[in-house]
């Protein structure tokens, strides 16, 4: 490799240190909870390229993730238990980092807003929620710290 894409944060640099932190892991047997998601923590401090909103694209895809996980955990994990289980997911999606906490809101936005307003059909977001693989996600994730919008979307069509 070259030695500036190890030394600097270019953004080549960069783009190689989200690519190594933007892991998904839900349903691998060794992990559980919160950890099958990429921790905020590891997030590099800059994104690849300088555009505004890039926080917010990427929270979409924390988001959708969250859902996913959501779907195959239920409501609580193994081992925990908590008066308001939802309650306790959404304090951990808005409390997880700034940068892309309205993101991963606003998908928890459309799926009320979907629940309320065209409940019939999610059983069609359900279904794409399902059929989105972990490398997806890393895909997904990773076109969204470069400033592209989430594909596919999950959300096309549903509220019309």
């Amino acid at each position: 490799m070259d030695h500036d894409i190890l030394t600097s944060d270019t953004p080549a640099r960069l783009f190689f240190r989200w690519k190594n932190v933007l892991r998904f892991r839900i349903g691998i047997a060794d992990c559980s909870g919160l950890a099958q998601l990429p921790n905020a923590e590891d997030f590099p401090d800059e994104f690849p390229v300088d555009e505004f909103g890039i926080g917010h694209l990427l929270g979409e895809v924390l988001g959708l993730a969250a859902l996913k996980l959501f779907r195959v955990s239920g409501t609580s994990f193994p081992g925990e238990w908590s008066f308001d289980p939802v309650g306790q997911w959404l304090h951990a999606l808005a409390c997880v980092d700034r940068m892309t906490d309205t993101g991963r809101l606003s998908v928890v936005y459309r799926v009320i807003d979907l629940g309320l307003s065209a409940p019939n059909r999610l059983h069609v977001l359900n279904a794409r929620l399902d059929a989105l693989s972990n490398d997806d996600l890393h895909r997904m994730a990773m076109e969204a710290v470069q400033g592209e919008r989430m594909k596919p979307d999950v959300f096309e069509g549903l509220m019309e």
